[in-house]
């Protein structure tokens, strides 16, 4: 990256090439293979052209502070091994040659932009699936978890660690999924079920 110079604050979080698409796709008439660097600041996207018989080169610089965040949400986003970028005043369309080079662009741009990791990301998603779901649902989703960890805790007195603990957690993946697709008129349902597993003293009932 001949033509860019890096500032006495900046460092290299990302090194490789990339194909640049100014029509969102890979096999595009545009496409075109490039130099791609991410540092703390900035996306830096060189590409080399032959004009007159002679190579230029072409550099490109798009701040991280330009890049839209909507609900918390950094506009990078990789599918697969492609990754969309989304600034205020244009949107960047690249495509990498393996997706694990996609995802370490995508991880660590996301993570300079947002200042967090990907597992703080990741628990705060799922804290906010947690209260929708308790908001649509008018229930305690943790509450209910509880409930099953006890009847799993139970099952692995009787049966076994081996059996219980997977009992458990199927219970525990059966109930999260359940919740997902049921309305408030299935909360006495989902309640009594689990009551009616919990008192259950017969382990042939239990999927072990």
């Amino acid at each position: 990256m001949e033509n860019y110079t890096l500032k006495d604050n900046e460092i290299i979080l990302y090194r490789g090439e990339a194909v640049l698409m100014p029509d969102g796709k890979t096999d595009g008439k545009n496409a075109v293979t490039s130099d791609l660097l991410l540092t703390n600041h900035n996306i830096v996207i060189s590409i080399k052209k032959r004009k007159l018989m002679r190579t230029m080169t072409e550099t490109f610089v798009y701040s991280l502070s330009d890049v839209k965040v909507y609900d918390e949400k950094v506009q990078v986003i990789r599918r697969k091994d492609t990754v969309d970028i989304y600034l205020k005043d244009c949107e960047l369309f690249l495509g990498f040659a393996k997706e694990k080079e996609a995802k370490q662009f995508c991880d660590n741009a996301i993570r300079e932009i947002s200042g967090e990791s990907k597992f703080v990301r990741s628990v705060k998603k799922t804290r906010k699936v947690i209260k929708e779901t308790n908001e649509a649902l008018d229930i305690d989703i943790v509450e209910i978890a509880k409930t099953t960890a006890s009847v799993a805790c139970d099952v692995t007195a009787n049966l076994g660690t081996v059996k219980g603990a997977g009992f458990g957690t199927r219970m525990i993946s059966s109930v999260a999924n359940t919740l997902r697709g049921n309305s408030k008129k299935n909360k006495t349902e989902l309640l009594t079920t689990s009551n009616s597993n919990e008192n259950s003293d017969n382990p042939e009932e239990c999927d072990t």
